[in-house]
């Protein structure tokens, strides 16, 4: 699932009328109605009133069956809303014990973020969906801007060569033009709502059903990564390789890419990609995969477990981590000499006591069964220092004497 732009905010939308002028139950109705939009995975199926069984504005489904609920808010989120949330997820859990909560409001500081995802509770501000804050931000495109007949031919032109992503050079050759000419055109169809701006000389090309609001915008962000970053070195990481890889049961809301210079993040439409910044000593492990066609340079499956596992703050958190370890696991995918060459390569004991932690611990809980040898090589690699599982939570665990992992997330069920 992904976060929707301005575009797709504004279906039901007409005129000047803007999200900021909505009040309770209207901006309830109005992130129902849209939910699909904002999250294309979802369908919903109840609104609930303040006090019903669940205490939850939205409940809705994705394809697979599995449940969400959606507080809506607003405002800006406080200290208030998180007490509130917990109480109603402690009654829901008896009720869905494997549904999601998503939280949306108007801002929310990071020390708030980091609170609920710790509790495995999602936050999604009005940012994060692309809804303005401001009552002078249009939620439409602007019907006065019409393209020019210069415009209209670029446009048109793009959108039948089929490709997402555009260069200026790519203009230049299609409308056979200078480069000049056609970094101007871009940016005139960026100013208009019909592109969109994702690097230098790089653009989105919107599709037409979408600039004349007959449906939304869906976007693969992988298919555009190959192209924004041929000549960069990087690769699809953490929960967005885990999804690549079939790991996880859902989608991520924001495609993760591990890069070695600094990127700032992209959001066009429903896509979103936000670019990880990691020493080159961390690039290895790295296969090309074809995805849709096109070559994607992803983790393999080994490194994905010990990148998610030293970062669970990138893969929705630990409970989720384990679920990722759980599916390696059942499906046999672990290639356990590998992983071994890859934790003595990476050379950090903390991530390699939690890797055999967690792997020993998955699969003992679940019956499925590990070469003694294998563990016991894994087992060979731990350091002298005792390290938390989980970097974020209290202190207070049961210390595993095996693998000096002191095992303050308690039971992890998956």
């Amino acid at each position: 699932m992904h976060n929707a732009s301005c575009i797709t905010c504004v279906m039901h939308i007409k005129g000047e009328k803007i999200l900021s002028a909505l009040k309770g139950s209207r901006f309830e109705d109005f992130i129902a109605n849209n939910l699909s939009n904002f999250f294309p995975d979802l369908y919903v199926i109840s609104r609930h009133k303040q006090g019903g069984d669940e205490g939850f504005d939205i409940h809705a489904k994705d394809p697979g069956g599995v449940d969400y609920f959606f507080e809506v808010k607003n405002s800006e989120c406080n200290r208030l809303n998180i007490g509130q949330i917990i109480e109603y997820k402690a009654k829901l859990i008896k009720k869905f014990p494997q549904a999601k909560i998503i939280l949306i409001c108007k801002q929310a500081d990071s020390s708030i973020k980091i609170l609920l995802k710790q509790i495995d509770i999602e936050i999604w501000t009005f940012s994060d969906l692309g809804i303005p804050e401001s009552p002078t931000d249009n939620m439409a495109v602007k019907k006065e801007e019409k393209l020019s007949p210069a415009e209209q031919k670029a446009y048109f032109s793009l959108l039948k060569r089929g490709s997402m992503l555009v260069k200026t050079e790519d203009l230049s050759a299609i409308r056979h033009i200078s480069n000049a000419w056609a970094k101007n055109i871009l940016s005139q169809l960026a100013k208009k709502g019909v592109t969109q701006r994702v690097g230098r000389g790089k653009y989105v090309v919107i599709p037409a059903d979408v600039v004349y609001g007959r449906k939304s915008y869906v976007g693969d962000p992988l298919i555009l990564i190959s192209g924004l970053l041929k000549e960069n070195d990087y690769f699809v990481a953490y929960y967005s390789a885990a999804h690549v890889h079939g790991l996880t049961e859902q989608m991520s809301f924001t495609t993760t890419v591990a890069v070695t210079k600094q990127t700032r993040s992209i959001h066009a439409g429903n896509i979103s990609i936000n670019f990880i910044t990691v020493k080159k000593t961390k690039f290895f492990g790295i296969q090309e995969k074809i995805y849709s066609n096109i070559l994607l340079k992803v983790s393999d499956i080994d490194k994905t477990l010990i990148d998610c596992i030293d970062r669970p703050d990138l893969c929705g958190g630990l409970p989720e981590v384990a679920r990722i370890v759980f599916n390696a696991l059942e499906r046999n995918q672990i290639n356990y000499p590998q992983l071994i060459l890859y934790l003595k390569k990476l050379d950090n004991h903390a991530v390699t006591q939690r890797v055999g932690f967690l792997i020993e611990y998955i699969a003992d809980k679940n019956g499925i069964q590990i070469p003694l040898q294998k563990i016991d090589e894994l087992a060979s690699l731990v350091g002298p220092k005792i390290y938390p599982l989980d970097v974020k939570a209290s202190k207070k665990g049961k210390i595993s004497k095996k693998w000096k992992i002191n095992n303050n997330a308690g039971y992890l069920e998956v």
